[in-house]
């Protein structure tokens, strides 16, 4: 009898004794965010006896992935607020400084100066090297914008490094968890400690990319980015890769092609990287459509010593559209002078035609593609003495101020200052009017550019903080459902101290009474 008695009750002791631990460790991870809080079930069972029947961890799975999604989606507002700061900071307007909108200002500034002096050596120049600086400025904020794009890439593949050992550890916990399973069955399961560790894991796997997680029976997790590519599936994983040379996030197949996801993910640093890649793309693009604009538009009037091309000054988005207007062209030369009439139903091209089949080789016309993507003509005299008459004052003896293509190569003119000592000064007040709306185009095209920059910030930063509500949100009541209460904690721990110790000196007790027993013998 003593010994079925003592055998129940050493029982009992280990029980309650893994039930301390339990407490205990509740305790010591009470700030621990990741961890859900344990409670030991005691249950007696026939005949007489006790046993742990489980260990249950009180866990919110529902709300944590709930957390988790919100988790994303402030990390991807979180990195590109913070690219999008760094933008800001190139960009002077948005900080003391002299920003585009001086240098477009001192341009255009300096370029109507020198029309209304245009034989001041100090206008002159003035006009070159306000020029220069502001093709200084447009080129350094693209080359800061370059650079920019190129850190992304750097951190691209270190969160893309991440997730991908972060999936290898959530699927090595899958397996350790079924071997957890397997070696705690009787004991209560306690293998608890690996759904923290899973738990960890998976909210950090969160910050970096937006994820769907499934639990089974035992707690191992399938992850899933959005759009059901699987990142986790029993013990193994699937790996992303980044492409940067095409900036695309690559999911690996197992025995299939690469796919790019990068589009379907809504939330995470990695979505966070891809919009500021868009970003910062449409800021160069932006400044590349205002250096098209420059390149195209800024001309200055020239003399017959300078030059001998006319240009046409109403630049048309077709060139085979009619021009819906008429008017009348006198081309003065040896042979002349010769008139061309044009229609409203005529056509850029038609013109075009028209002088090359009259005038050649006096005068030759070919039609130029402009680099904002509009047409103009320029016609081009065989001799320098010729001039030309325009009824409706469109075409001018000039030459475009900047040169090049776009923002990668933008430049002032390589003979701008033969032109600023060759100009036509019976022309300066037609250009001065020219240039205003020049500027007008200029300003708009720059201030669209700032202006998207500000919008997207503050956009940005308004739907962090509202969603940033939320996830604390969440998280508080995640810790409310799942987080230890110290003082419940004592509470407990206290009691099952006073029932160990109760047993414990029962068993003494009973071992004092089976020596004596035994020594009466």
């Amino acid at each position: 009898m003593f010994g079925a008695t003592f055998g129940i009750v050493t029982q009992a002791l280990e029980i309650f004794k893994k039930s301390i631990e339990v407490r205990n460790r509740n305790i010591l991870n009470a700030n621990n965010p990741d961890y859900a809080q344990e409670i030991p079930l005691v249950k007696s069972f026939a005949p007489v006896g006790i046993r742990l029947d489980d260990i249950v961890r009180n866990q919110g799975f529902y709300y944590m992935s709930l957390r988790n999604q919100k988790l994303s989606l402030v990390s991807s507002l979180d990195t590109n607020i913070k690219g999008n700061s760094q933008v800001e900071g190139i960009f002077q307007e948005f900080a003391q400084g002299l920003g585009g909108s001086e240098y477009l200002n001192r341009f255009f500034t300096s370029y109507q100066n020198l029309m209304k002096e245009p034989t001041n050596e100090g206008a002159r120049n003035e006009l070159f090297h306000s020029a220069k600086s502001l093709v200084s400025y447009l080129k350094d904020r693209k080359k800061d914008l370059d650079r920019m794009q190129n850190a992304t890439d750097y951190d691209m593949r270190q969160f893309i490094s991440k997730v991908n050992t972060l999936t290898k550890k959530i699927a090595q916990i899958n397996q350790e968890m079924l071997v957890g399973y397997a070696q705690t069955y009787t004991r209560g399961k306690d293998y608890k400690n690996l759904l923290d560790e899973r738990d960890s894991y998976l909210r950090e796997l969160s910050e970096y990319i937006s994820i769907k997680v499934q639990e089974d029976e035992i707690g191992r997790v399938r992850v899933e980015t959005d759009g059901g590519f699987v990142l986790v599936e029993d013990r193994f994983n699937w790996d992303l890769r980044y492409d940067a040379s095409n900036r695309r996030v690559l999911w690996k197949s197992k025995d299939g092609p690469e796919l790019n996801i990068g589009t379907l993910l809504s939330g995470g640093r990695i979505r966070g990287l891809l919009d500021f890649q868009r970003d910062t793309q449409e800021y160069i693009n932006r400044l590349d459509n205002l250096s098209k604009k420059l390149i195209s538009q800024v001309k200055l009037p020239l003399n017959s010593q300078a030059t001998s091309n006319w240009y046409w000054f109403n630049a048309v988005s077709d060139p085979t559209a009619s021009l819906g207007f008429s008017g009348s062209i006198t081309f003065n030369f040896s042979g002349g002078p010769v008139v061309i009439n044009y229609s409203s139903t005529d056509s850029l091209n038609d013109l075009i035609n028209t002088i090359n089949s009259n005038l050649a080789p006096d005068f030759t016309a070919s039609l130029v593609n402009n680099p904002d993507g509009t047409y103009t003509m320029l016609i081009s005299s065989s001799s320098p003495s010729n001039t030309i008459e325009d009824s409706n004052n469109l075409i001018h003896r000039s030459e475009a101020l900047f040169v090049g293509n776009g923002i990668s190569d933008i430049d002032i003119g390589p003979n701008l200052n033969n032109y600023l000592q060759n100009l036509d000064y019976e022309k300066v007040d037609e250009f001065t009017d020219f240039s205003r709306n020049w500027w007008e185009d200029a300003k708009a095209l720059y201030n669209d550019l700032i202006n998207t920059l500000s919008s997207r910030q503050k956009d940005l930063r308004v739907n962090y903080d509202i969603e940033s509500v939320i996830l604390n949100s969440l998280n508080t009541r995640l810790q409310d459902m799942q987080g230890v209460s110290v003082d419940e904690e004592f509470m407990e721990l206290m009691n099952l101290q006073k029932i160990y110790d109760a047993m414990a000196r029962a068993v003494k007790t009973m071992d004092e009474m089976i020596q004596s027993t035994l020594n009466m013998v």
